[in-house]
Parts: C-alpha cells; structure tokens; sequence
C-alpha cells in the first residue's frame, strides 16, 4: 500500500511539453488583422525609422501605424521591386521603386519560439 504522503511513480513521472515553436504565416496573417495582437508583437523599441520627406521619427507604441499588408512570397504591385528572404529565426521583407527614395523594410524575428517585428523602416523621400 501507498503511503499517503509519499508520491506515487505515477505522479513523480513529469508531463514535459515540448513548446512548439509558432508557425510564421498564422502568426503573419493574425499579426496584419488584429490591431491589439500586432502592438504586443512589435518588440519596442524597434530599430527603423518613419521618414517622409522632412518628417522623421522613431517608431514607438504611441505613433505605431497599424500594418494591414501581410509578408507574402510573390507580390505583384506596379512599379515596386520586392525582396523576401526567410530563415528558420529570421524573415527580412523589403519593398522599394529604384531611383525613387522610396523604401520599406520589415524584419520579423523569433524570440522565445514566437514571431516579432524587430525593425521597420518605411522612407519617402
């Protein structure tokens, strides 16, 4: 018989969950349509700068504009060139018209097994 204040095998055996690591485009399609959810996973201070013309600022929680358009593989937009490079732990997007001074560049990173915006720079000179 079991004594009561000794734990069974059963108990001392620890339930050891593997956290898994969050899939990029859940959390690229959940980030781009979820305002709140897309603040908690900006890692502010973010590197990058808001240039337009002689407007120029940092990004903070405060002047944080909402990101509706998702990375994406192919993207077929007029003029702009399009560049995606992806890693296991970092995703760097960037958009830009040559000879234009107009640029955007996003990079996505995995901190804790979870996707964040680490740097944004979006230039319109």
């Amino acid at each position: 018989m079991d004594h009561p204040f000794v734990p069974s095998k059963k108990i001392e055996q620890k339930i050891v969950k593997k956290v898994e690591r969050e899939n990029f485009e859940e959390f690229n399609k959940k980030f781009h349509s979820d305002s709140l959810f897309q603040v908690s996973r900006v890692d502010f201070p973010i590197e990058g700068k808001h240039i337009y013309g002689f407007e120029q600022y940092n990004w903070t929680r405060k002047n944080w504009q909402f990101q509706a358009v998702p990375v994406a593989e192919q993207v077929e937009i007029g003029e702009y060139q399009h560049s995606l490079v992806k890693t296991d732990t970092l995703i760097t997007e960037r958009f830009w018209i040559p000879d234009s001074g107009f640029e955007v560049e996003r990079q996505f990173k995995l901190i804790g097994n979870k996707w964040f915006l680490i740097y944004y720079n979006d230039i319109n000179l």
